[in-house]
């Protein structure tokens, strides 16, 4: 019985891990790239010493 129960949970394991969406077999589309993040200027600052 211990033994059946171990089989059943990695039966389960591996089942998920091959229906997960990788998007490799589900035929989704890749998620676009992002774009790249803006290029701020650096904010002078003065020590008021």
């Amino acid at each position: 019985m211990k033994a059946l129960r171990i089989l059943t949970i990695a039966a389960a394991a591996a089942g998920s891990v091959l229906l997960s969406s990788c998007g490799c077999c589900t035929g989704e589309a890749k998620a676009p790239p992002l774009r790249p993040l803006p290029q701020f200027a650096d904010i002078p600052v003065h020590s008021g010493k």
